[in-house]
């Protein structure tokens, strides 16, 4: 067989596993030379980041410098960038003229044929009117970025000078090298709002009116200098924070913000092993956004789908993910890190005493750091073995990967209120939350992080209600999207509202705590899941796999011999789409040497959320609470084809979200908080609809915690932290859009 460079990669992508383990998947040693030689940097390596976050007026962003922060450490430690090759441009810095003069500068005249280019823009965006006498007869609007100095403030509405899309394609055009990549987070559509929900908006709540003639001057220039060949051609990938009639966000940490946008792709680019294409890339960072804005904000590649076939055109300098890199060594024994490997929902709770790893000659070293404080991305950590200190420097630079996650105990909402609220119904609301336990702040819209918003049905920009009309009261998540079925009854008092609306709190809580055990990129437990739809035709949705954990054993076997699996996996942009009704399937394999023991959890596009149970045996008549598990080296569907059980997408269009957990010791706490739902029946499999889904988390979690006890012998138990070791579980999780 011929290993010519495109069927090698093309052919890792579609194993989708871990590139450690090519040498058990096929030891070819042409394979291992073709990694070998991708991962070698072949060419130069140029990036210009621009991030602006004062405008010198009323209009400031907060998190855009983070964004050039992100990159460039991602750029530098993860894609093996020489800093000397990245130029920044932070606020004043990144005027109109600051901004063309460096693409040219730094870009134009330093790249070659073959060399790798990133530019990455996070700052506003409008779209500007263009003039009938510019343009005859013309209704057309043009998209523009707005520099550091291109806020003109004058009587009436402000006015933008703006460095226009077509501009910055130009540019992009003018390069010697195909490989480049552009992103953009920012957006140009505008409901003329500064926040969406709880979120602040990139666009500018204002259009332009005019357009400066020194920039079509300009354009006309880079056109004349553009071969024919590149007239009309895209500049590489062009990568955006939303569509075309959306917004782009930022999101609010503990500590910190960030371009929504930015945080999840380097997010995604951090912890990814192996190196994905754009589209999966792409697929899973809008995944990430969704909880949060509810398909409201959905990134997008502007240009062919079909190229590049990796992201920023490279293949990382280390074949591992990481969850952060250590940054500043402060002594022999302590070293500060940047945390920037863990998912957003994730990182808001992340407690202290976790343990990670150090990265080291393509392994993970013996000595391990624990987290002892933290602020926002950046955190402290100390050697748990000190004595170990000569034989194993800490140096800036190296890559962190997690080992134990500790979580509090005490989790709870924080929730916003809509501006909208009258004085008194703001003071009621807060009284009211107040009695519920699982609430643990209240806060104005736009202070900090919030899980959920409650607000006015007009929330979304609409109109306030008349004073004749009587208001309702509903809950949205925190980038404006109305949570299905949570609209109260017209003249409801607000007090009424939220004692209404507790048991979609305690459901939003249970999401909540199942999302923050999703681990696919650190997880060390070795098991794969494929989602299937089984009609018209089957086909496989997507497939979830741990990719820290190394296979021990050869591909499973099936236990349902009559069904065969269905594994090609079609990576087309956006969310998987499947319709209403659908019956679907879950592949479970075991690709380790232990018995794994396993769940499935899930909330359909009506905010239900449901449960998958497997039955547990009786023996003479008594229960004993034995729950099957999946063998080594074995295959199981999930419902079984042969027992008429059928799991099925909703009637309603939306998005759902299921959760495969797997551990490496039984559910026994979870079985008990299911058993107490009165359509349960232990002696079979069943789906059930979950009527205490808050103590079905809370009892996930206590399972968790005791598996890791199997495996973790570095911390001692808490009664404060649930404390869950890598080795011992996998959460794996799947969204996908009903329609």
């Amino acid at each position: 067989m011929k290993w010519d460079r495109r069927t090698f990669l093309q052919t890792l992508l579609t194993w989708g596993v871990a590139q450690e383990s090519l040498k058990w998947l096929y030891p070819n040693r042409k394979v291992q030379k073709y990694y070998q030689t991708l991962a070698e940097p072949t060419s130069r390596k140029l990036a210009l980041l621009v991030g602006i976050n004062d405008y010198g007026q009323r209009y400031n962003l907060k998190g855009c410098i983070t964004d050039v922060e992100l990159q460039k450490d991602l750029l530098i430690h993860r894609f093996g960038f020489n800093p000397q090759d990245i130029l920044t441009l932070t606020d004043k810095e990144a005027t109109s003229q600051g901004i063309e003069t460096a693409f040219v500068e730094h870009l134009i005249k330093q790249a070659k044929a073959g060399d790798v280019v990133i530019f990455h823009f996070s700052g506003y965006g409008n779209y500007i009117n263009v003039p009938s006498e510019l343009i005859p007869n013309s209704n057309k609007q043009l998209a523009g970025i707005i520099p550091q100095d291109g806020i003109r403030l004058k009587i009436g509405k402000p006015s933008t000078k703006n460095i226009l899309g077509e501009t910055l394609r130009l540019l992009g055009r003018a390069l010697s090298t195909e490989k480049v990549t552009m992103v953009f987070d920012t957006s140009y559509y505008s409901s003329g709002q500064t926040l969406q929900g709880n979120l602040r908006i990139r666009s500018f709540p204002y259009t332009s009116d005019s357009i400066d003639p020194e920039e079509l001057t300009f354009q006309a220039k880079l056109q004349e200098k553009l071969p024919k060949n590149k007239a009309s051609t895209e500049p590489g990938v062009i990568l955006t924070a939303t569509g075309s009639q959306q917004v782009a966000t930022e999101m609010k940490g503990n500590g910190f913000s960030a371009g929504l946008f930015t945080y999840v792709l380097t997010q995604n680019l951090w912890s990814t092993a192996p190196a994905s294409s754009i589209n999966i890339t792409l697929n899973k960072t809008t995944e990430q956004i969704l909880p949060i804005m509810g398909g409201e904000q959905q990134p997008q590649q502007e240009n062919s789908s079909t190229k590049p076939l990796f992201a920023y055109y490279l293949l990382p300098t280390t074949n591992k993910g990481a969850e952060g890199f250590i940054s500043k060594v402060k002594d022999a024994d302590t070293a500060i890190v940047n945390l920037t490997g863990f998912p957003v929902n994730i990182i808001g709770h992340y407690g202290i005493n976790s343990v990670f790893n150090v990265i080291t000659n393509q392994s993970s070293s013996s000595v391990p750091l624990q987290l002892r404080s933290r602020n926002g991305l950046e955190a402290t950590v100390r050697r748990l073995s000190p004595e170990q200190s000569a034989n194993s420097p800490l140096k800036v630079g190296q890559l962190l990967q997690e080992s134990i996650r500790c979580l509090p105990t005490n989790i709870g909402l924080t929730i916003a209120l809509d501006p909208q609220l009258q004085r008194i119904e703001r003071v009621d609301a807060t009284s009211a939350f107040s009695g519920i336990d699982i609430v643990s702040d209240v806060v104005s819209e736009g202070e900090e992080a919030v899980d959920c918003i409650l607000g006015l049905r007009s929330f979304l920009g609409e109109s306030s209600p008349q004073p004749q009309e009587k208001a309702t009261y509903s809950l949205f998540l925190p980038g404006g999207f109305q949570l299905p079925n949570s609209t109260g009854k017209s003249g409801e008092a607000i007090k009424s509202a939220v004692g209404r609306l507790r048991p979609f709190l305690e459901k939003l809580l249970a999401l909540k705590l199942w999302g923050l055990t999703v681990n696919q990129t650190s997880s060390k437990l070795p098991w794969r899941v494929t989602l299937e739809a089984l009609e018209p035709q089957p086909y496989a949705i997507e497939k979830r796999q741990t990719t820290r954990a190394t296979p021990t054993i050869a591909p499973p076997q099936t236990r349902d011999k009559n069904k065969d699996s269905v594994t090609q996996v079609q990576n087309f942009p956006g969310l998987p789409k499947v319709a209403r009704g659908t019956r679907l399937r879950y592949q479970l394999e075991n690709l380790g040497e232990k018995p794994l023991y396993y769940l499935i959890l899930a909330i359909n596009s009506n905010g239900q959320a449901m449960a998958y149970v497997p039955p547990y045996e009786e023996e003479g008549g008594a229960k004993t609470n034995e729950q099957p598990s999946i063998k080594p080296g074995i295959k199981n569907f999930v419902p079984p084809t042969s027992t008429g059980l059928t799991w099925t997408t909703s009637s309603i269009q939306g998005w759902e979200k299921v959760l495969a957990i797997a551990a490496i010791t039984p559910f026994e706490k979870t079985l008990e908080a299911l058993q107490k739902i009165p359509e349960f029946k232990g002696n079979k499999e069943q789906i059930l609809t979950l009527d205490n889904p808050l103590a079905v988390a809370q009892a996930l979690l206590k399972d968790l915690a005791v598996a890791s006890s199997q495996t973790n012998t570095i911390l001692e138990a808490n009664p404060d932290s649930y404390i869950l070791d890598v080795r011992a579980w996998s959460t794996l999780s799947f969204i996908y859009q009903v329609i």
